[in-house]
C-alpha cells in the first residue's frame, strides 16, 4: 500500500512517499481502507520530534474509512461498515477501560501515528473498541475529523461544565479543534468569545456562532469584551487550546470560580500558573484529553442530525501531506485539512 512516512524529524519536507505491506488484522480487529485522514496540530508536533513519533512513523490519527477485512473472532456485522475511528485503540480489559476511562489505557495497541501506524496510508487496523459506524449521508472527509477536531472540543466543554447562558472563552479558535468548539458551545446555548491569532479568520468564526471574535488580543481587550457581554468580573469558563501563548490570558479572563479546560499546548513547555490568582478566585483547571468512543458516538449523532456542521475546509490527495503541514504551520487554514488516500 502507499503511505507517507516521516523520513526524519524536522520540517514538512521530511514527509515522503513510501510503500508498505497492507497490515493484517489480529483476532478481534478490523482492517479499514482509509477514505480520509485529518491533518492536526498534534501531527506537526510529532513530525518535529516533540512527541512519541520517531523517524519511520506513519502519522495521522483522524481517520474514517470502510471495513474491508476482519480478524479471527471479530463480529461479522462490522464487514463493509463505514466507520469513524477514535485516535487510540484501548485494550478493553485493564482497570482504566473497566472504569470507562479508555483515554488513560496504555495496555492496548495505542495511539495512531505513535504506537501504531496511522492514517497517512491506504489501510489501518482498528477495533470495535475505537470504531463508530457512520451514517451513509455523512461523507468520509467529514467522518475523519469527528473524533479529534470535534470530539475533543465536546469533551473539553463537558470538563468545563459549559451550559446554556454561560459565557465561555475559546482560545486558538481558528484551528481545527477551535472552530468546532465554538460551534458546539453555540449549539449548547453558551455565549462565545473566540480568540484567534489570525485576523483573516474573524468572519468565519462569527458565522460559526461566536458572539465576539478578538484577533491577537491581550487580557485587557478580552476583559473589556466580557464586560460588554454583562460579565465585568470575567467569563464562566474557558477552553484553552493553544496553551503557552494564551494560557495566562485565558486564566485571567475567568470570573471567580471559573472553570478552565486545558486541551492543547502548541509550544510544549511548562505553563505559568499564578497560584495567588487561582486561590483567591477559587479557579478550577482541568486537563482534557482526546475524545473517547462515547464522545465520538455523540458527535456522530449531532452531525447526522444536522446540529453541528464540521468544517473540512481543504481536501488534498495523500501525496500532498507535506504541503498540508506547511499550510497549517502558516495558519493558512480555517478548520481542518483532510488527506484522501
Amino acid at each position: 500500500m502507499r503511505v507517507v512516512e516521516m523520513a526524519a524529524c524536522g520540517g514538512p519536507e521530511v514527509l515522503v512517499a513510501a510503500t508498505r505491506p497492507v497490515p493484517e488484522p489480529a483476532p478481534g480487529q478490523l482492517l479499514v481502507r482509509v477514505g480520509a485522514v485529518g491533518v492536526c496540530g498534534h501531527d506537526l508536533l510529532a513530525r518535529r520530534g516533540l512527541l512519541a513519533a520517531r523517524p519511520g512513523s506513519v502519522l495521522g490519527h483522524e481517520i474514517a474509512g470502510e471495513v474491508v477485512g476482519l480478524g479471527d473472532g471479530t463480529p461479522p456485522g462490522w464487514a463493509g461498515r463505514r466507520v469513524a475511528l477514535m485516535q487510540r485503540i484501548p485494550c478493553g480489559t485493564c482497570e482504566w477501560c473497566a472504569d470507562g476511562r479508555t483515554t488513560s489505557c496504555r495496555s492496548g495497541p495505542g495511539f495512531y501515528g505513535e504506537d501504531l501506524p496511522g492514517g497517512y496510508a491506504q489501510y489501518v487496523v482498528a477495533s470495535p473498541l475505537n470504531a463508530v459506524p457512520l451514517p451513509d449521508h455523512v461523507d468520509l472527509a467529514t467522518g475523519a475529523i469527528l473524533s479529534c477536531a470535534v470530539g475533543t472540543g465536546r469533551r473539553a466543554l463537558r470538563a468545563a461544565e459549559v451550559g446554556a447562558g454561560d459565557v465561555v472563552v475559546v482560545t486558538g479558535a481558528g484551528g481545527g479543534v477551535g472552530v468546532h468548539t465554538v460551534a458546539l458551545a453555540h449549539h449548547l446555548g453558551a455565549v462565545v468569545v473566540a480568540l484567534t491569532g489570525s485576523p483573516g479568520k474573524v468572519d468565519a468564526l462569527r458565522a460559526l456562532g461566536a458572539d465576539r471574535v478578538l484577533a491577537r488580543a491581550d487580557v485587557r481587550e478580552v476583559r473589556a469584551a466580557l464586560a460588554e457581554l454583562g460579565r465585568p468580573r470575567g467569563a464562566d469558563a474557558a477552553v484553552e487550546i493553544t496553551g503557552g501563548p494564551t494560557f495566562t490570558t485565558a486564566l485571567r479572563a475567568l470570573a471567580p470560580r471559573g472553570r478552565l479546560a486545558l486541551v492543547g499546548n502548541t509550544e510544549p513547555a511548562t505553563l505559568p500558573l499564578d497560584p495567588g490568582l487561582t486561590i483567591v478566585k477559587e479557579l478550577r483547571v482541568h486537563g482534557s484529553a482526546h475524545a473517547d468512543r462515547d464522545d465520538l458516538a455523540a458527535v456522530v449523532d449531532l452531525v447526522a442530525a444536522g446540529a453541528v456542521a464540521p468544517v473540512a475546509t481543504v481536501r488534498r490527495p495523500l501525496a500532498e501531506a507535506a504541503a498540508a503541514h506547511a499550510d497549517l504551520e502558516a495558519r493558512a487554514v480555517t478548520g481542518r485539512t483532510v488527506l484522501l488516500p
